[in-house]
């Protein structure tokens, strides 16, 4: 262990490089593991022009198209909300993002890292579900900042004890008062942890949940 920590800063400055070619306007907290194998980085502005489908360009997910579909009810769409451009607004409904995996039998999990852009009374709600029917696991209790503009940004991180075909992540209004939770953008990545012969990325996210579990 002494010998991956001492090579850890090695490891992270390169992912440092490619996080920094990937960032987006709120891609304010990115995990170390972004640009390893097995991984995929996805994100959503919501523009005028391409409010929902397809991510935004810059995505990198070689297993296929992720796809964000919002709900039939409870959700609509605004070009512009105050200074923020592409808004999605929640009463009762919730928006779906399907990110594909590569399926691979060998790998023993996948993590999960979500950051949202948002804004109302009540934090939002997230779960998600992988195609096998399996719940995502909340590894630890969300992180949240509040930006110069008066919206909050969220992270979360997850877990799945496999890397399916796709999993699915429901993000969802939890005030019961009816109250609306705007959304502006959401950046997902994730990583399948296989134990051979990718043991370096398995030792490096081990670490990622073991830091965020210890702040």
């Amino acid at each position: 262990m002494s010998s991956l920590l001492r090579a850890l800063p090695v490891v992270l400055t390169s992912v440092a490089g490619f996080c920094a070619s990937l960032a987006v306007a709120d891609d304010l907290n990115p995990p170390p593991w972004r640009g390893q194998p097995e991984s995929t980085f996805q994100h959503w502005g919501f523009l005028p022009n391409s409010p929902q489908g397809a991510p935004d360009s810059g995505l990198n997910n070689p297993n296929g198209v992720p796809i964000m579909t919002p709900s039939d009810g409870g959700s609509f769409y605004e070009p512009q909300v105050g200074n923020r451009i592409g808004v999605w607004g929640l009463t009762n409904g919730d928006l779906r993002f399907r990110i594909p995996n590569d399926n691979d039998p060998d790998a023993i999990e996948k993590l999960i890292w979500i950051q949202v852009t948002w804004q109302g009374q009540l934090f939002p709600g997230l779960s998600g579900v992988s195609s096998t029917d399996h719940a995502m696991k909340l590894v630890q209790d969300p992180s949240t900042a509040t930006l110069p503009d008066g919206w909050h940004h969220t992270t979360w991180l997850f877990r799945l004890d496999e890397c399916p075909d796709f999993e699915i992540v429901f993000l969802s209004n939890n005030d019961p008062t009816g109250g609306t939770l705007l959304i502006d953008q959401v950046v997902i990545d994730t990583i399948c942890i296989v134990p051979a012969p990718g043991f370096g990325g398995l030792a490096l996210a081990g670490l990622v949940v073991a830091g965020r579990r210890r702040r």
